[in-house]
This record gives C-alpha cells, structure tokens and sequence, in this order.
C-alpha cells in the first residue's frame, strides 16, 4: 500500500523482532533509532528491510517529527514497538487507504492497553481513541519531550479494530517509564514557563490517584487497578517535586 511506517527506537528489540515482519503490507518502514540506545535494534531493523536514521534524543515530539519528515507515501501509520493492530484493524486500515477519501484527514483506532500481561479496562485508559493513520501532508508533531501531539488539518474519522498497546510488561518497565516520564514532563512544564511549590506534589498526587481510581473506576480492575493508579500517582509527586527543583534554579533545563 502507499503507507508509510513510522517508528521511533532505542531497546525494544524483542518487541520490534515481533512487530516489524507484520508491516509487510506498507510500502515502507522509517524507523528513526536514538543512537545511544542498542545497537542490535538498528542491526534488526535495517534486517527487516526498514529504512534506519541514527538521531539523539530529542524529546518524543521533535523525534517524531523528524521521523515524519523522512516518509514518502502519501498515508503515514504511527505505531510504536509495544503496539499491535488485530486483524480487524488491519482490514479497516487497507479499506481506508484504498478508499482514500480527500475530505478525510486521518483515521482513528480504539486502544486498549495492558498492564503486566493483563488489560486494564479503567483507571482512565478506557476509551482511547487514537489517531495512528493520517495523510503525511497534512499533519505535524509538536515539540512536547513527552505526549506529544499529532497536529492534523482536517477532518478524521473512526475505524474498526483496536490497537493493543502492551507498554508495561514488567515492573522494572513501569520504574523505568514512570522516572523517565516524570523527568520529562517536569522540563517540558518548565519550557513552557509554569512552576511548582513544594506542595504541589504533595497535594497532586493523592488527587490523581483519587481521580483514577474512583472517579475513573480504577477500583473495577482490582489490584491492577491499585497498583496503576499508584504509580500515576507516584508519576505526578515526582513530576511536580522535579518541577519545583527546576524553577528554584537547582539544574539549568535540557
């Protein structure tokens, strides 16, 4: 299909050795690889026949772009190396390029997401609607370091099937993520010029997992629940803790 593949990489070997032989049906496959991660991810990729760009980290929004800028095909899939599109998905995504509606802009799929092999139903992960298939020329990514946002002229539209989306599939990769989000979020605050006091963390963390856990039913997944909507939680105290460490001039922002 006229479809580009877009991909952003550092460790996930196993994860990509799975994904990369199910794009088959794209033209092509850009995967633009953070050169001080593993170097057997990039020896996979161009294995696979994807097209690998050496770039240092930048922050997911600027990456992102510039992985963008490097697609050809006139349709660009988002996808990242713990997601998976079913079988129903594929077929809505085949049928949209193939229909290639000019009055639509982009395409979006259900996500549901997994915590250490279970799905979470709730904790405020219910209902994702993504948009992961839009036409290259008409979109952008902003500059975000993290969740960054997909910028798109025009109109989307839902498609069938669900993208499965396994982002924790340890608890060494919840830590991991959630020091590395929280650092990030923090400088990306800071760039945009908001503070924090030492009682923001304090005060927001116990109010996150209260919104996820009761008023987004995080309760409902049982001790999944408990132990998502902590870390949220343990996420924010550290974002706004860090945050007030950068306003008070403790470390000069990246």
């Amino acid at each position: 299909m006229p479809l580009s593949v877009l991909l952003l990489a550092r460790d996930e070997a196993a994860d990509l050795a799975e994904l990369l032989p199910t794009l088959g049906f794209a033209r092509e496959v850009v995967v633009v690889w953070d050169e001080r991660g593993d170097e057997a991810v990039r020896t996979l990729a161009e294995r696979a026949g994807a097209r690998v760009l050496a770039r240092p980290w930048s922050g997911f929004g600027e990456q992102r772009q510039f992985a963008l800028a490097q697609c050809t095909q006139p349709w660009v899939l988002w996808i990242d190396a713990d997601e998976r599109l079913d079988a129903p998905a594929l077929a809505s995504l085949a049928g949209a390029v193939r229909a290639d509606r000019a009055e639509l802009s982009g395409y979006a799929f259900e996500r549901v997401a997994y915590f250490l092999g279970r799905r979470i139903r709730f904790c405020g992960w219910r209902g994702q609607r993504l948009v992961r298939l839009f036409r290259r020329e008409r979109a952008r990514f902003d500059d975000a370091l993290v969740h960054e946002r997909l910028l798109l002229e025009g109109a989307t539209a839902p498609l069938a099937g669900t993208l499965e989306h396994q982002s924790y599939p340890t608890w060494e990769v919840c830590l991991t993520k959630m020091h590395r989000y929280a650092e990030a979020g923090a400088r990306n605050a800071h760039r945009a010029g908001r503070r924090a006091g030492w009682l923001d963390g304090v005060v927001r963390a116990p109010l996150r997992f209260l919104r996820q856990y009761v008023l987004q039913l995080g309760f409902l997944d049982g001790a999944d629940g408990v132990l998502v909507c902590g870390l949220s939680a343990a996420q924010v105290y550290l974002k706004y803790t860090r945050l007030w460490q950068l306003g008070r001039g403790r470390e000069a922002p990246r």
